[in-house]
């Protein structure tokens, strides 16, 4: 089976073991933060607020992380980065325990947290494609999303129990320990010096002016991005929507929402399953267009104001649908973007990917307020719906765009080479 044989990699065990229990603190946290500002009197401006200090400052940090994956050691990098975001979520619980914690703190941690994000968005592929063997790829981009399967859909899931049980602060504490758990598999993890080493050789040029001529000289990839911007800022409208539905609408309360939270990533996790235990033939760039196209009629199902199962079903069929996106677009950026300027280039793809989230969330909240549910809704499946049918149309992603690997360009532990796509 492919996925055995991939974490019967050490190293790429350890990352992913990490990341996974990481991600599944995240997925708590998330709708913890939510509830705690619904708990306090607030509204759907207020969660539109949350969700734009929550994913706003990765513009910021995003670039910034590049520069630092591309100059330092990328594992100390991860390390750094979870030692910080872990004291952040940590501080909230002892402040509501002092009784001293404030709407302010909340929106500070999560702009802390959305700044130093993209360290380990950005840094963990960064990684794989020196961990895993070329032929890989695609079953390590897979379990890399059923880690964000897992947290989304188990985060989500326990945080609605855990929220009623033990309140909305002290489940962050549990994500805390998540942070700790992440460095100890990090320590362990033994990284080839030519993606690992301290004071590399930036080469190409300083600064982020390498990540974007390349990103400008690739049309595929460029396609793809604006895409998922577009998919992204559907999605940024999805996450004030689902708690206002939950609430308001269908009155389910912090359990209904996280099971409305978690299904989504329920089908996603199928389909990422699905997905990495087969070699796709297809041409990947069409493949990515029709995937989202169908995402996009799937949840234009939200504006029919389905019942909590109805939407439940709407939400899983989306995932399903929309899991092979992320697992195909690492892929060829993973085979197309060279080692050294790879921090930078993956910080500036996912800056840009996570740059459209924040303008959903503040245009949900306005839509929310004003009590315009359904041309939310109908927003949401438009936005990523639309640019799948542009793309099954566009030269940049036809037939060249499938990028099969021509040698196997990595075994595990080993250093990659340049490989044009096929």
């Amino acid at each position: 089976m492919r996925y055995l044989a991939v974490l019967r990699n050490r190293d790429f065990a350890l990352l992913w073991i990490g990341a996974t229990l990481s991600l599944l603190g995240d997925g708590l946290t998330f709708v913890a933060l939510v509830w705690l500002v619904l708990d306090r009197a607030g509204g759907a401006a207020d969660v539109g607020a949350l969700v734009f200090w929550y994913t706003g400052p990765v513009v910021v940090g995003g670039l910034l992380a590049g520069l630092v994956l591309d100059r330092f050691d990328r594992q100390r990098a991860l390390i750094a980065d979870n030692l910080v975001r872990g004291a952040a979520i940590a501080s909230i619980p002892v402040a509501a325990a002092l009784g001293i914690l404030t709407n302010g703190q909340i929106l500070f941690v999560a702009g802390i947290y959305g700044l130093l994000y993209m360290v380990s968005l950005a840094g963990i592929p960064s990684l794989i494609p020196s961990l895993v063997a070329d032929r890989d790829l695609e079953t390590a981009n897979a379990l890399e999303t059923v880690s964000f399967g897992i947290g989304g859909i188990a985060g989500p899931a326990i945080a609605g129990v855990l929220i009623g049980a033990v309140g909305a602060a002290n489940v962050l504490a549990v994500d805390a320990v998540s942070y700790l758990a992440f460095v100890g598999c990090l320590a362990f993890v033994r990284v080839p010096p030519s993606s690992g080493t301290e004071g590399r050789d930036v080469r190409h040029g300083a600064g982020l002016g390498p990540a974007f001529r390349f990103l400008l000289r690739q049309p595929t990839l460029l396609a793809i991005t604006l895409m998922f911007m577009s998919f992204n800022l559907g999605e940024g409208i999805l996450f004030v929507l689902l708690p206002v539905l939950a609430r308001d609408v269908l009155a389910v309360g912090a359990s209904g929402y996280g099971a409305l939270a978690a299904s989504f990533t329920a089908g996603s996790l199928v389909g990422a399953l699905a997905v990495g235990a087969v070699r796709w033939r297809w041409p990947i760039g069409r493949s990515i267009a029709a995937a989202q196209l169908a995402t996009g009629l799937a949840l234009l199902g939200l504006a029919l104001r389905p019942e909590l199962a109805g939407a439940v079903v709407v939400l899983a069929l989306a995932g399903l649908l929309a899991a092979p996106l992320t697992i195909w677009a690492q892929s060829l950026r993973m085979r197309l973007i060279p080692d050294e300027i790879r921090g930078r280039t993956f910080a500036l793809l996912r800056t840009l990917m996570q740059s459209t989230p924040p303008l959903g969330g503040l245009v949900g909240g306005l839509l929310l307020s004003a009590g315009l549910l359904d041309p939310a809704a109908i927003a949401i499946g438009l936005l990523v719906a639309v640019p799948g049918v542009v793309g099954l149309v566009l030269p940049a992603l036809g037939g060249a765009a499938t990028a099969r690997p021509a040698v196997d360009r990595a075994s595990p532990g080993g250093s990659p080479s340049s490989v044009e796509p096929a």
